[in-house]
Parts: structure tokens; sequence; C-alpha cells
């Protein structure tokens, strides 16, 4: 081939790359911008009959770009739709849009993406694509409009109640005469009992649109560049290296308050001991929070804390309602204790107006308290009985608030008050009084039974003077 040849050959091939790209954005056929894993997702979003979709994927994977490209092609395809792409906060939302959509629409025809006067619309095509806000405090700016398409990107990261709230209150109602498709794009959440992983994720899973990939899915990743990432994130098993990376679904101790709790370790199913001193041990909500009350008694054989029954109250629960929830998990037994977490007066009206005697437990440092019932587990010194479920799911899912000051509030665990209830029980439960009776003789036994069937008092007389004597030889 002479060079004129050659020149001739380039030109045209450079025109003929310019004249398919030219219909790739005209038809919003972007695939072409995607590595093969890209790829594969970008084909099942557009074959499925699901509205909902979770991309569980590994940072470094490139999510953020494949939203962004799938975002642009579903505008070019549906003139005068609204498409939204959602973030924790709306810096977040403006990065992940502004830093992929230079290098995406870096060959598109001049004049088919142009920025709206907000800097968070863009206009594409004939359709528009808008920015939001996930957590609660921005959410609403997300109203307005039946959105055809709304892409949350990073759920993990906001609070599990904020993310429930913004799909049930926000963006479900917008695409609910749109019948338009949600996608949800994130790393697992720190949250063990997030809705992502609680809700959505077995939801998608069940539907066929659930796409996990974790980094070593990547084929633009060396393995050099793998191991570099797996060491700055701590290490083959750190949380973050897991959960960030993996996409695996793990708890962090650094976010829950009990690490140390394992289901298959501290879950019992055993009937409770024979002998027992019992105690109720609550946490009173008020009008705010839920309010818990744990029946727990010392196993003294076993020296170990146990906790056999539960009850859970919503906040504005009347008092009586409370105490008889108690007072009818506590038949069976002989309750010695009862310790709440109440205002003063609240203990009053459970003393004169119930007849419910309950102490304020003691009260020291909020993370002694937390400390005490993480060794007390590690030890195997707290055992919680399967049907105490709300405790159970709360061990598992309390966390801190963000300065670890206190616990975190959530719809579904309250402010954590269960886990409260149990650091009371910890502190005050009754660990002295030995329950088991002493052991009685023959005589003391069987004596009376026997005596009765006397027929006067002369033949009951000489009965228990043999049976003292019976005994008598019997401990000799």
């Amino acid at each position: 081939m002479t060079p004129s040849e050659r020149a001739e050959y380039e030109r045209l091939l450079i025109a003929d790359i310019e004249r398919m790209t030219a219909v790739a954005w005209q038809t919003g056929n972007l695939t072409y911008k995607l590595h093969s894993g890209q790829k594969r997702i970008w084909k099942a979003l557009q074959d499925a009959t699901a509205q909902e979709a979770l991309l569980f994927i590994s940072r470094q994977w490139g999510k953020s770009y494949l939203s962004a490209c799938y975002a642009l092609s579903y505008c070019l395809r549906h003139p005068n739709k609204i498409v939204r792409i959602a973030a924790p906060t709306l810096k977040q939302a403006q990065d992940i849009v502004s830093d992929n959509l230079a290098p995406i629409c870096a060959d598109a025809p001049s004049g088919l993406i142009n920025p709206i006067k907000s800097a968070y619309r863009w206009q594409v095509g004939q359709s528009e694509l808008r920015l939001g806000v996930l957590e609660s405090a921005h959410v609403d700016s997300l109203r307005g409009g039946n959105a055809s398409l709304v892409i949350a990107e990073e759920g993990g990261f906001v609070s599990s109640d904020d993310y429930e709230y913004a799909l049930r209150s926000v963006i479900g109602p917008q695409l609910l005469r749109s019948g338009g498709q949600l996608i949800h794009v994130t790393t697992p959440s720190k949250e063990p009992e997030h809705f992502i992983h609680k809700e959505i994720y077995p939801r998608c899973a069940l539907a066929g649109t659930k796409f996990e990939f974790d980094i070593y899915t990547n084929p633009q990743l060396t393995d050099e560049q793998i191991e570099k990432a797996k060491v700055l994130a701590g290490g083959e098993q750190s949380a973050a290296w897991r959960r960030e990376y993996l996409v695996h679904i793990v708890r962090d101790d650094s976010a829950v308050c009990v690490p140390e709790f394992d289901e298959a370790k501290h879950v019992i199913r055993d009937e409770p001991p024979e002998y027992a001193v019992w105690g109720f041990f609550a946490d009173f909500g008020g009008i705010r929070d839920k309010t818990v009350s744990l029946l727990c008694c010392w196993n003294f054989e076993k020296a170990r804390l146990e906790v056999h029954d539960e009850r859970h109250h919503e906040p504005n629960t009347e008092t009586d309602t409370i105490v008889q929830a108690m007072r009818d998990m506590g038949k069976p037994y002989k309750v010695r204790q009862s310790y709440m977490d109440a205002p003063g007066q609240v203990l009053v009206d459970l003393r004169y107006k119930h007849n419910f005697e309950a102490l304020l437990p003691h009260k020291d440092d909020f993370e002694a308290g937390i400390n005490a019932v993480r060794l007390a587990v590690n030890q195997g010194k707290i055992m919680i009985h399967e049907r105490c479920r709300f405790l159970i799911q709360t061990l598992r899912g309390a966390t801190f608030n963000k300065q670890r000051t206190d616990f975190a509030r959530s719809v579904a665990l309250g402010h954590m008050d269960a886990l409260a209830a149990l650091v009371y029980a910890n502190r005050m439960v009754d660990r002295t009084t030995n329950p088991v009776p002493s052991p009685t003789t023959f005589a003391e036994r069987v004596a009376p039974a026997w005596m009765q069937k006397g027929k006067d008092a002369q033949q009951q007389a000489i009965l228990a003077e043999t049976l003292t004597n019976w005994s008598g030889r019997r401990k000799r």
C-alpha cells in the first residue's frame, strides 16, 4: 500500500468511525463505551421486565460511569422524559455526573447535551437529566414531575431510614404513573440491617435483577492494581476490603455496638433453669422511642445471664398496656427484681396506679455499659433465647450515632432500646443469691404425708420417731 493509499484508507476509516459514532448517539446505543462486564448489565437492564434492579458492585469497577451512560442513553431513546440520578448529597451527585459526563460526551454531536441554567440539570436530546439528594434533610429536591428512570447512587452510605423514606415517599410516587425503572447502584452498607440488604436485595434477587460484581471481575484492572487496593483497604480480612471490593455484607466492628454477638453462639433454645432468680429489665421509651422489657434470669449453675422473653411497644403506648404485657410474660415465674429506666413520675405511677414496683437501674458511663455487655457476650456469659427476635435483631444491627456518644435511631430498632435494657440487666441482675433449695431429709419430705394416715396421735408419734431414727442411720 502506497503512502497516498494508506492516507486515503485512514481517512475513510476515520469517516466511518465518525459516522458510526453519530449513529450511536442518535439512537442512544452507547455500549461501545463499556467494558465486557458493563455490557452484560446494560443488556440485562434493557431486557428486564422488572421495574427495579440492584447493582451491587465493587469500587473501581466503573459502576457510576455505567449508570451515567445508561441515563444518557435512556434520555436519547425516550423523548420528553425526566431521568434522575440521586446520591447521598447534592455535591456527590454533581461529582458523579460531572466527572463521568466529560469523558462520555467527548465524541457527542455538538448541541446534543447541554447544561440548563441550573447546575443540576442537563438537556439531553428532547429529555432532561436531573440530579437529586437521598438524605432526608434534602430529599425533597427529588420532588416534581414524573420520572421515567431513577438511578440511586451509593444508597448504602445513606442511613437505612433515610433511604427507605426516599424510596417510599419521594421516588416511588414519581415512578408510579410512568411505570418507570428504578436502579440502585451501590456497594454494601456498613449497617448490617440496612433497608437495601433486608428489602431490596432479596426482592431483586427473586426478580432476577440483582447483579453482583467484585473487583476481580473488572477486566481493566491488573493483578498488581487489585493487590494495591487490597493493601490500602486494610488487607484481605478487613471489613473495608470485604465490603467495598468483594461486595460482601459484613458487620463492621467500628459501626455496630456489639460486634461479638453471633447468633450461632449466643442464641439458645434451652428451657429455663429449674431454679433461678428472675427479673424484669426495661427501657421506657415514652413519646419518642420504643419501650422494651426483657425477662431475664441468672443461671446460677452455669454462671450466665439468660434472656428468655421480651416485649416491645411503639412510642406513646399506655403504661397499663406495658405493665400488663410484663405481668403476662412473667406469670410462669416468681419475678423478684424489676428495673426500668424511666422518668421518676412514671415509676411513681407504676407503684401507686398499677401496683407494680420498679427501681431505676444504675446508669454510669454509657461506653462502660456497652463494653460490659461486649465482654460478657464474648465470654459466653449472656445467652438469648430464640424467641427474643427483637433483641436478637437489635444485637445484630445496633449502631452508634456519628459521634459515638449515644445509640443511633432507626424506625425498625428505635433508639436501640432492647440493647439498653440488656445493659441494665447485665448491671443489675442478682448474681449472688443461690436459688437452689437445700436438700431435705427423707423424713422431712415423706413423714408429713405418712403421718396424715395415722389413726391417732400415739401412732403418729411412733411413726415420726421411727422415720427420724431411720433417717439418722442413713446419714451415718
